[in-house]
């Protein structure tokens, strides 16, 4: 017996509306979950990028266990160099305190100078600015909130460490992918051939775009160091390293990693000319990286719109915060392929983005 237009129509509405209900619970669960999912998520996209390194070393006959203990190994290594650059750096901020400070003070200066042809700016007093400074940066400051900052490091551990447990998990498993998807479809060939392509899809997309980023954003911070240091920009090496950081932020990343190295080079640079071409070759770094080069290297593998990396970039900083917004556009392709799935959800994948697997398949 068929169901007339009416009743049809009301089953879809109850389905959208049980979809977006399960979708805030989803993401309140999520939310709560964050401290286990986030190492995890990080494992996983890790395991996908890492995944021919071990292809390569099976070929070669190498045990596997050595490789995905070598390949942790290296790993981690990599992730403490960068908590390592970013602590040398603090400490060096910290030894050169009085330096920054008195450049600070003299700037300030000439800048009151300069615009004393304003009424009472020439009364302005600097030394209560810089006063608040000195003890931000002062080591009674970082003693008193030692606190706050060894609860933080308490998380980075507890992080660092889950995350290698998923890792050694993930580069376990990730190369038998298609016997683990055999064994849960079991003799159902259409369901194993649907897993399968969705987990190609996604391990297409995440790998082209990690890639082409990591590429694009390495590129970013050398110029970013090189250009710092030519101006003679305290710190060069840091912001060029917290530019390739950034920079995996979709949007605002480029913007927030274009402002500290700014700020000192208003503190630093003394020739207003030099300063603006200062900022003139950071902002076209970032342009011409970001802008132009990225999205010819990347093509159409991610095939997500704007209004969907920003609105991906919002939910999931709410969601998991800094991570989340690195995270952001991976999780996107993850959800895109999840949704492709469910027959009532297609008008929203494609607004998401079209698939190119599925394109060529088609």
């Amino acid at each position: 017996m068929e169901q007339s237009p009416l009743i049809e129509s009301n089953i879809r509405t109850i389905k959208n509306t049980l979809l977006i209900f399960l979708a805030i619970v989803g993401i309140m669960i999520i939310k709560a979950l964050s401290g286990l999912l986030i190492p995890l998520a990080f494992a996983i996209f890790v395991g996908l990028m890492l995944q021919p390194v071990i292809l390569y070393l099976d070929k070669k006959n190498w045990p596997y266990s050595v490789s995905i203990t070598l390949i942790t190994i290296l790993t981690l290594g990599f992730l403490f160099l960068i908590g390592l650059i970013v602590f040398d750096t603090g400490a060096q901020i910290v030894d050169q305190k009085d330096k920054l400070l008195a450049q600070i003070d003299a700037k300030f200066i000439d800048i009151i100078d300069q615009l004393s042809f304003i009424p009472g700016v020439s009364s302005v007093e600097t030394s209560g600015f810089i006063q608040t400074l000195n003890k931000l940066i002062s080591v009674d400051f970082l003693l008193s909130t030692s606190g706050i900052v060894a609860g933080q490091l308490g998380t980075f551990t507890f992080n660092f460490i889950l995350s290698a447990i998923y890792l050694v998990a993930v580069l376990g498993s990730i190369v038998r992918y298609e016997k683990y998807i055999g064994y849960l479809e079991g003799d159902d060939q259409k369901g194993k051939e649907r897993l399968i392509n969705s987990f190609l899809e996604i391990k297409t997309a995440i790998v082209s775009y990690m890639k082409v980023k990591f590429f694009t954003s390495f590129c970013t911070g050398v110029f970013f160091g090189s250009i710092s240091w030519i101006f003679g920009v305290d710190f060069a090496l840091f912001w060029g390293f917290l530019a390739f950081l950034l920079n995996f932020i979709p949007t605002v990343g480029s913007i927030a990693a274009t402002i500290p190295p700014v700020l000192l080079g208003l503190i630093q640079i003394d020739s207003t000319g030099s300063f603006f071409l200062f900022i003139g070759l950071l902002i076209a770094t970032q342009f011409i990286w970001g802008n132009v080069i990225e999205p010819l290297l990347m093509g159409s593998s991610v095939a997500l719109n704007t209004v969907t990396v920003i609105l991906g970039l919002v939910v999931w900083g709410y969601i998991w915060g800094v991570a989340g917004m690195l995270l952001s556009v991976p999780l996107i392709v993850l959800a895109r392929v999840i949704l492709a799935q469910i027959p009532d959800a297609d008008m929203l994948v494609k607004l998401m983005g079209r698939s190119e697997l599925k394109k060529q398949k088609a």
